[in-house]
């Protein structure tokens, strides 16, 4: 079984960090799980990160259904049928390759990302590590 990794951008200028982690763990996958691929910096945008995604040979998917309304760290999906049918397809992705969670808040402890990694473990047994 592939692997579960999490990353928020938080404050970076840059997509330097991004790129490290995508080398670094070997990463097939990433899964944005804002509720809107939009960000205080263009840079962080959907249709930016992947473009940054396609020149590191590492496919995007933006999935709403696995956005956040609690507005604080426990995962609330949207609407609970369509984030069950979104974690199916994110866990079918981890029998190719390794995964990236990305969301905003730099740190896991206090964002959903972590809620949804849990959910993907439960599935597919596969391991998790939230990244700084």
């Amino acid at each position: 079984m592939n692997s579960i990794v999490t990353f928020g951008y938080g404050n970076r200028k840059d997509h330097d960090v991004f790129i490290e982690y995508l080398r670094k763990f070997n990463i097939t996958y990433v899964i944005d799980v804002r509720s809107s691929p939009r960000a205080w910096s263009r840079k962080w945008y959907g249709d930016a990160i992947a473009k940054v995604c396609r020149t590191e040979n590492v496919h995007y998917f933006s999935k709403l259904a696995l956005g956040n309304t609690s507005g604080k760290d426990n995962w609330i999906p949207p609407e609970k049928a369509a984030a069950e049918k979104a974690l199916y397809e994110v866990s079918e992705l981890l029998n190719v390759g390794n995964i990236l969670l990305l969301c905003a808040e730099l740190d896991s402890s206090k964002c959903h990302r972590v809620g949804v990694a849990e959910q993907l473990q439960v599935m597919t047994n596969a391991s998790v590590q939230h990244l700084k």
